[in-house]
């Protein structure tokens, strides 16, 4: 989002660097193996990652004396950058976030170290401007980034929450800088959501790993990209679907280059991948159910998971990014959790609800294992999978089977994996795979995506 990356600071994405998470201005968190972006295998893929940049075209932009910050302020504004630039100050980057939680203090953990490398390679210093929680809100003052070192809270600062406020506040300090103004929402909630429009339309950038926006009701998302394209403000959501793993931008290069997307098929969800590459023949399902809990792979309650909406989630927002115009509930789930487990279901008043679903789910391993069993008799492996046919104009998300020497049944950990079926990559699909889950990849993947 600082800008199409300047020519001499583009990372290549090929068959061993990403183009999401491997290079953010020098940020490379030790988060396990690289993800691969592959055709069946073989190296010598590129994406087109400089469509994903805003930053760097900001640092541009800045170097020429030209300002494509927020509407609001007009000449105003430029007068107010032409003069703060003349002084020989930086052009600034004002960041608003909305989610402090893990995902938060790890991108604003990144975004600290990497500032000094932005300000010497790039010539933009980032400033986080405001900062909230589900219920209190800091709108920190210039020059006070610092204060957030270490997920450190600043209280005396510390305000009742209230978004539109935040989404002003960081407004008006990108228009009196003559910077621009970027808002990060790291929640999984509809409420920042609900704002999208307004501050894109305003002339703030938004990135975010929320995918309620781009899977929510098509009418609002219709609204959000209009109100990007108005505001002359990007939004930016490459970490919706794969985390830190690139998944929009190879989909979107493909689109733009001309190709022509015939399917996208893929495991992505972390914590179901997880599950399905532990569990082996001899091996109980409920215990594999149960050590991704008390690894905290899972949610609180395994449900959430298990039920694959998450994952419903993320091939919705793929079939839109194709051109469908899916809603959520037009993309039918076989769900993992039995009948008489779901919605209804109530634990025990004496028992924490994802202990007592991993006791109740002991009664189902049978019927399990006999999948698994007739999976191995085949020499297959079973994957939860989303996919999109473009064709049928159709979306799904259920339990496959699939060869061992399928791509899907090389995962590893809790590897996503994303293969793009096209008019070009046939008979072998172009195939992305990589960590997709956790607060430091997440983090890595929008900042990248800002980067």
């Amino acid at each position: 989002m600082l800008g199409r990356l300047h020519a001499a600071l583009l990372p290549e994405v090929s068959s061993s660097l990403s183009g999401s998470a491997a290079v953010a201005a020098g940020v490379r968190p030790q988060v396990g193996a690289q993800p691969r972006l592959e055709q069946g295998r073989c190296p010598g893929v590129r994406s087109a990652a400089a469509g994903v940049s805003a930053l760097s075209a900001f640092a541009v932009a800045g170097r020429r004396m030209r300002v494509a910050g927020p509407s609001r302020g007009g000449a105003l504004q430029s007068r107010r950058a032409v003069a703060s630039m003349a002084a020989g100050s930086l052009p600034t980057l004002h960041v608003g976030l909305v989610g402090y939680g893990l995902v938060g203090q790890e991108l604003v953990s990144q975004m600290l170290a990497a500032a000094p490398t932005l300000e010497k390679e790039m010539g933009v210093r980032v400033e986080i401007s405001a900062v909230s929680r589900s219920r209190v809100m800091a709108l920190l003052p210039s020059g006070s980034s610092d204060s957030l070192a270490g997920g450190a809270w600043p209280e005396s600062q510390e305000e009742p929450a209230d978004l539109e406020k935040l989404g002003k506040h960081v407004l008006d300090a990108a228009a009196l800088s003559g910077g621009k103004a970027l808002i990060v929402d790291n929640t999984a909630s509809d409420a920042p959501a609900e704002l999208y429009e307004a501050w894109l339309a305003a002339g703030a950038n938004v990135a975010t790993p929320n995918k309620r926006a781009g899977s929510g009701p098509f009418q609002r998302y219709e609204k959000i990209m209009a109100a990007s394209r108005k505001g002359g403000s990007r939004f930016l959501y490459e970490a919706t679907v794969g985390a830190g793993l690139p998944v929009i931008a190879p989909l979107q290069a493909l689109l733009k280059a001309g190709d022509e997307v015939e399917s996208v098929e893929g495991i992505f969800s972390g914590t179901l991948s997880y599950i399905f590459n532990s569990w082996k023949p001899g091996v109980k399902f409920s215990d594999v159910v149960k050590q991704a809990k008390d690894n905290g792979f899972t949610e609180p309650d395994p449900r959430d998971d298990l039920g694959g909406t998450d994952v419903a989630r993320k091939v919705t927002i793929l079939a839109r990014e194709i051109g469908l115009k899916l809603e959520l509930d037009d993309v039918p789930v076989k769900s993992l959790v039995p009948e008489k487990l779901g919605e209804s279901w109530e634990p025990p008043a004496e028992k924490k609800l994802g202990d007592a679903f991993v006791e109740e789910l002991k009664a189902y391993d049978d019927e399990m294992e006999a999948l698994l069993q007739e999976a191995e008799k085949a020499n297959e492996v079973l994957r939860f999978v989303g996919a999109v046919d473009v064709k049928s104009g159709n979306a799904s998300v259920k339990l496959g089977r699939y060869p061992k020497d399928h791509p899907f049944a090389s995962t590893q950990f809790a590897d996503n994996i994303c293969a793009f079926n096209t008019k070009w990559y046939t008979p072998r699909p172009l195939v992305v795979q990589g960590p997709g889950a956790g607060a430091a990849v997440t983090a890595a993947g929008v900042f990248s995506n800002i980067m």
